[in-house]
């Protein structure tokens, strides 16, 4: 029971967080939520996401794209969920009791949600080594890599740049 306790506390902290950013609004913040989506660590703004959710019921939707899952009633708002892992040509999340679904910022894009492996938690960049990242980085979509005190690598996602490429936003098949 113990366990449970702790996670909940874990996951309202961090949301708490998440709040406080989004509240902040420009303020430069130097925290980032640290997930895992699929074997690779990302980093992502605070003031990108305005919830981390477990995973609710799926409604596929026929003709999209395999990593276009389908949409999600959260709250009386239909959201379109993506599979990020496999957005960015990498194996499908396993599902598990630690997979999570981000809300994306409605500053950024309208009913949007990442599904992602598991949350690690809050990542200050600052105690981090800037690590050069090439032409062809292994996360799609990550603008900054960093090296943390362990040696993991982190990238950083550019979610304005997600929300922006057509295959994103138009799930289709061709």
């Amino acid at each position: 029971m113990a366990k449970t306790s702790n996670l909940r506390e874990f996951q309202e902290a961090i949301l708490l967080k998440l709040k406080e950013a989004a509240s902040q609004g420009d303020v430069v913040s130097t925290s980032r939520l640290g997930v895992t989506v699929g074997t690779k660590k990302v980093l992502i703004n605070l003031n990108d996401v305005t919830e981390a959710i477990p995973v609710p019921p799926i409604q596929a939707v026929p003709l999209t794209q395999s990593w276009f899952l389908g949409v999600a009633n959260i709250r009386g708002n239909l959201y379109n969920i993506t599979d990020f892992s496999q957005f960015i040509h990498l194996p499908a999340t396993q599902k598990s009791a630690n997979n999570r679904i981000l809300l994306l910022s409605s500053d950024i894009t309208t009913q949007s949600a990442l599904l992602i492996s598991s949350l690690v938690g809050l990542r200050n960049i600052d105690t981090m080594t800037i690590k050069p990242v090439s032409d062809a980085t292994e996360v799609a979509f990550s603008k900054l890599a960093y090296i943390d005190a362990e040696g993991s690598e982190w990238f950083e996602l550019d979610i304005n740049a997600l929300v922006r490429d057509t295959e994103f936003i138009q799930p289709t098949l061709a």
